[in-house]
């Protein structure tokens, strides 16, 4: 991944190289001074104690500079492993003092940007890469000559290979006339291992998380990293929880091919999966064509502004979905529909399973509920339903569709519907 692109210059099919976050060290908190030496102690000790990765690289920039290393701008670029991103990258600038964090989406080596990037020969010949950028003829790389019309007069990239052999980068660039003496560019190449064994820590543990994320959820990714697998343990949280699934899905998937009804599950779950996260929620898991997700009802006291924000999610999603066009074997176009139920309760969420392959998920009388509510909508005709429960928790603006029995369940539930 080539952290040298100017955002402005990535044509991707996907999204851009993303600004995360950044952060602007106060000059009274920037190191004054040091050694090498003092760099290479640092990175040995206290720097293994630093658990943000961009705290630990602006701590490094701002020591390399005291170590007297005439550095202006270093990037650091990593890969990882994750369904959106190819990697991700850290770049510093000593004007203005800022250090940010970036990701690049998966398609960055096949730009034309890249394949005229320094970071070129860097990943596939697996070497260094040294431009003077002051008066001589610089090689034909857009981003030197770029460096160079910002006032940069070196660049310098090496190879950071983690224990696995996988191999990542490091770019230094300079703005002092003569740019690096050859002490400061041995220096760099010194501090290369150090750097990957500590980087590499971070890569890991930023990999295992995104896996976790991805495949739980940040729930009960966190709660795996903190150790909680042992079978049969959880705890119980208030939540507002979401059913949905897929109408006439049995006939669809008798009649398509089964990579047709993978791009349609995908398709459909994209769609609602947007609005739960941007209105707090979090998906537990997919359950066939089913999708089962949950908001959590962290402060009673908000519990109405949970509720409608997670309607609102609702009909978002809905309306996502119906405006996917859907090519059907006949060659006719006809909205995809799912159906929703929405209903507050306490749920059990932990460890099930056998010993030798654990699941988390949401358990309770409350998700059985909200389930024969979503089969209810089927009976209704009715894409959305809410239980009783949801509406007292809204408050108004709902409709009242009616008591229903509902299977499995001793009592019947009033269910609501939006006006």
């Amino acid at each position: 991944m080539p952290p040298d692109l100017p955002l402005s210059a990535i044509k991707l099919a996907g999204p851009p190289v993303a600004v995360v976050r950044s952060y602007d060290r106060p000059a009274t908190e920037r190191p004054a001074s040091g050694t090498v030496a003092d760099l290479e102690s640092w990175l040995g000790g206290p720097a293994r104690a630093i658990e943000d990765t961009l705290f630990l690289f602006d701590e490094l920039c701002w020591r390399l500079l005291a170590a007297g290393a005439p550095v202006g701008r270093v990037l650091l670029s990593v890969r990882t492993l994750h369904p959106q991103f190819f990697g991700f990258g850290f770049r510093w600038r000593r004007v203005p003092g800022r250090t940010e964090e970036v990701t690049v989406p998966h398609g960055i080596r096949e730009s034309d940007y890249y394949l005229a990037s320094p970071m070129r020969p860097l990943f596939e010949e697996r070497r260094a890469v040294r431009a003077r950028l002051e008066g001589d003829p610089i090689p034909n790389y857009p981003i030197l000559a770029e460096l160079r019309a910002e006032g940069f007069t070196d660049y310098f990239a090496i190879p950071i290979i983690f224990s696995e052999g996988r191999l990542h980068g490091m770019t230094f660039a300079s703005d002092r006339p003569g740019g690096f003496g050859e002490a400061h560019i041995a220096a760099i190449e010194k501090l290369a291992r150090p750097l990957a064994d500590l980087f590499e820590i971070h890569a890991l543990r930023r990999m295992t998380a995104n896996v976790l994320d991805v495949y739980l959820g940040k729930l009960a990714g966190r709660k795996v990293l903190k150790g909680e697998i042992h079978r049969g343990r959880g705890e119980s949280i208030h939540a507002i929880i979401w059913s949905s699934d897929i109408r006439g899905f049995t006939r669809m998937s008798d009649r398509l091919p089964a990579e047709r009804m993978i791009e349609i599950l995908n398709a459909a779950f994209e769609a609602q999966s947007v609005p739960i996260h941007d209105g707090g929620g979090e998906i537990l898991k997919f359950i066939g064509d089913g999708l089962l997700a949950i908001f959590p009802l962290v402060d009673i006291e908000l519990g109405q502004a949970t509720a409608r924000r997670a309607l609102g999610a609702a009909k978002q999603a809905l309306a996502n979905v119906a405006a996917l066009d859907i090519r059907w074997p006949a060659g006719a176009a006809k909205p995809l529909e799912i159906g929703v139920a929405l209903h507050p309760g306490e749920v059990y969420f932990g460890n099930i399973g056998a010993p030798e392959r654990l699941d988390f998920t949401a358990i309770g009388p409350a998700v059985n509920l909200v389930s024969r509510l979503e089969a209810l909508s089927k009976r209704l005709d009715r894409p959305l339903l809410l239980s009783d429960a949801f509406a007292r928790l809204h408050g108004p603006g709902l409709v009242s569709l009616g008591v229903h029995p509902l299977r499995g369940l001793s009592e019947p539930v009033e269910a609501f519907g939006v006006a």
